[in-house]
């Protein structure tokens, strides 16, 4: 590659640099995922906790409302029986035997409805343990949004001011050299590495031979052998 230019380049370089970190903080900007994934695993409730509380509270809920309803008809049965409008014998022997049907009913009920009172508090402690948890992943995950978005805000703010520095940076540079780059770029994200004072590219760890460092030292383009950007070195003193 002709060389020439490599200082305009690498003010450039310096630009684009700073635009690409900018964008990589933009895109790891924490949104809550990893919050919002163990919601999905809370509330996909493995050990059936909270459906085991729903369940027994739909329950009691039933058989208190069964429980009322056995007690009407028990009121509407004893007026019926006792209102005098009922006399014949097999009449009063068949609500008889319809309100005993219906105390069976209303006792097996009771013995489970005590222990529903039992079960319920502990199950929806259990219950309220995990939705706690739910909830408080849900406020992070809030916080984390709002302070997300305000960087990323100030994120694009600082991005177009950056950016307006591109233009003026361009001019320098040779357009082969800028084509060249602007190819690393797009592939790698950044297109330049610094050689470090041990003839490293400071991008990927690789050695620079020293005919290659001294061809930089020269203002001649040279590329890394390993990520292929185009190096430079600046000069001390």
């Amino acid at each position: 590659m002709s060389g020439g230019g490599l200082f305009a380049l690498y003010k450039l370089h310096l630009i684009d640099a700073a635009l690409y970190e900018m964008k990589q903080r933009a895109a790891a900007l924490d949104l809550g995922k990893a919050e919002a994934a163990k919601i999905k695993e809370l509330e996909a409730d493995p050990d059936g906790v909270l459906a085991t509380a729903r369940s027994l509270s739909a329950e009691l809920k039933d058989l208190e409302l069964e429980q009322k309803s056995f007690d009407d008809k028990l009121k509407k049965l004893d007026a019926d029986l006792y209102g005098g409008s009922i006399v014949n014998p097999r009449e009063v022997e068949n609500i008889e035997k319809e309100k005993s049907h219906i105390r069976e009913r209303r006792d097996n009920n009771d013995a489970r409805i005590l222990e529903l009172w039992e079960e319920v508090p502990v199950a929806k402690e259990k219950a309220a343990s995990i939705e706690g948890q739910i909830a408080a992943l849900r406020q992070t995950i809030a916080k984390k949004q709002t302070k997300a978005k305000a960087d990323h805000e100030a994120l694009q703010s600082a991005y177009r001011a950056k950016a307006a520095e591109r233009p003026a940076a361009l001019k320098g540079v040779p357009a082969p050299l800028l084509a060249a780059y602007d190819k690393l770029r797009e592939k790698l994200g950044v297109g330049m590495a610094m050689v470090t004072d041990d003839h490293r590219c400071e991008a990927c760890g690789m050695h620079v031979p020293e005919k290659a460092f001294e061809h930089i030292i020269e203002d001649r383009v040279e590329q890394c052998e390993n990520c292929r950007r185009i190096l430079f070195r600046l000069q001390q003193g």
